[in-house]
């Protein structure tokens, strides 16, 4: 039964929105992983809902994070490269917004708005600044502990009443395991196991633009240590676990508070992490699975345990879900859906998901159940020019490494005209800020 809550419930109904930036879903154990780098994630997916394939609908930060606060198309709110040129218009409204006016106390704990993306403040009527931001050369961002710490703090204000007794909406925004990857002690050295055949880091990075850019800053640490790639590849992973032990931390206070039963909690990241696939390292550019398969979990009390939702669902259908949860009606414009049938189904029936990126490359991919195709609109430095396609069969390929668009002439024409006739319908003769806005943090040549 599709239950939501009434209006004395929803007074009582906290919710708290955790985002783990770069985190990709197939790194965690309850998305199968072979390691245990999300034990205490693994615990809340088992006492709420975890969607098996949630595809960001761009990427990098800034229009990842902007589609999961409003639940709109990046091609209609427009934000589409990270540090770009466009803000999110007014009249689009983000989750802060709608539940500030529904009597929600707001908070975030983030630190987004150091990068010029003021709209990510609106809605709160406590943004709390984590910190630095994060810079790749410099290699250094905000820890999750700090992160908790501003969190925890404020949540037992909360609980003492200091700022009345609303119910909350609590986002937190953890930058683990964002590069530069340096867990601390003791999760350091968890997961990295020697062998024979060491993979030299810096002789793989050196075959690409991006990765001599990587060499001359923070990775170049990482190899005075060890140059063997599989040591990397642990850094990344103990990044995870150590912003799972965060996130337990935050989960423990909820519980010690007594409001975790009656408090809706969301997990999910921004977007992902390439390892080295297609020659990209440690960054999240190119639109393959690595990059836009996130994890997304949902707890409620309205929604029953243990269950894992099979099809797409997208940062897009976030809010929707939320505002259905808690029985909040509303006249705001989503291109998202409320994922609560889909979770008594038990899988989604959207037939595909379309993402787009404009950061360091301007590129746009759709996805089916079977079939990947993968559009270049402007050259980029991998010597791909405009109108380069790639095309992948996802059942017998998951790792796309035989690109079949010469090949499989039909699939193409078909997925290439599922893609633009999608496209052209969501513009709605509006111009594309695909072509229209620059690329915002292109590679340079080196």
């Amino acid at each position: 039964m599709n239950r939501v809550y009434s209006e004395s419930e929803k007074r009582n109904t906290n919710v708290v929105l955790i985002a783990l930036d770069t985190l990709r879903a197939d790194h965690m154990s309850c998305y199968n992983y072979r390691l245990e780098t999300t034990p205490g994630i693994d615990e809340i997916a088992k006492e709420g809902v975890l969607f098996e394939r949630c595809i960001s609908p761009a990427i990098p930060t800034h229009p990842g994070y902007t589609t999961i606060f409003t639940g709109a198309s990046p091609l209609r709110h427009g934000v589409v490269c990270h540090r770009g040129v466009h803000a999110l218009p007014e009249d689009i409204l983000s989750i802060s917004q709608m539940l500030y006016k529904e009597g929600f106390l707001t908070v975030a704990i983030d630190n987004l708005t150091a990068t010029g993306a003021h709209w990510f403040s609106r809605g709160y009527e406590y943004y709390i600044f984590s910190g630095g931001t994060t810079v790749l050369s410099g290699g250094y961002k905000i820890t999750g502990e700090i992160t908790t710490k501003k969190a925890l703090n404020f949540l037992n204000l909360w609980r003492e009443g200091r700022f009345g007794r609303k119910p909350l909406f609590m986002f937190i925004h953890y930058w683990d395991p964002h590069a530069p990857y340096f867990p601390p002690p003791p999760f350091r050295g968890t997961f990295y196991q020697p062998n024979e055949k060491m993979k030299s880091i810096k002789a793989l990075m050196m075959k690409t633009v991006w990765g001599r850019n990587l060499l001359k800053g923070w990775v170049r640490k990482v190899v005075k240590e060890r140059d063997d790639k599989a040591y990397l590849d642990s850094l990344y992973d103990e990044e995870i676990l150590y912003a799972d032990d965060q996130v337990s931390k935050v989960i423990s206070w909820l519980k010690d508070a007594e409001v975790y039963d009656e408090t809706i909690v969301v997990i999910t990241a921004d977007h992902g992490e390439l390892l080295g696939e297609h020659n990209i390292f440690y960054d999240h550019h190119g639109l393959y699975e690595g990059d836009i398969h996130v994890p997304l979990i949902i707890k409620s009390p309205n929604l029953p345990r243990d269950v894992r939702v099979k099809g797409f669902v997208t940062h897009e259908d976030i809010v929707p879900t939320i505002l259905q949860l808690l029985g909040i009606r509303t006249d705001v414009k989503f291109e998202g859906s409320p994922l609560i049938e889909a979770v008594y189904r038990g899988e989604s029936e959207r037939e595909f998901v379309v993402s787009l990126e404009n950061t360091r490359m301007t590129k746009r991919a759709i996805r089916t159940r079977k079939w990947k195709l993968i559009q270049t609109m402007r050259p980029d430095v991998y010597g791909n020019p405009a109108g380069h396609l790639e095309l992948y069969n996802l059942k017998r390929d998951p790792e796309e490494k035989e690109n079949l668009a010469d090949s499989e002439e039909e699939i193409l024409k078909d997925m290439v005209f599922k893609l633009e006739h999608w496209y052209r319908r969501m513009l709605g003769g509006n111009p594309d800020p695909l072509t229209t806005q620059p690329i915002s943090m292109p590679i340079r040549p080196k």
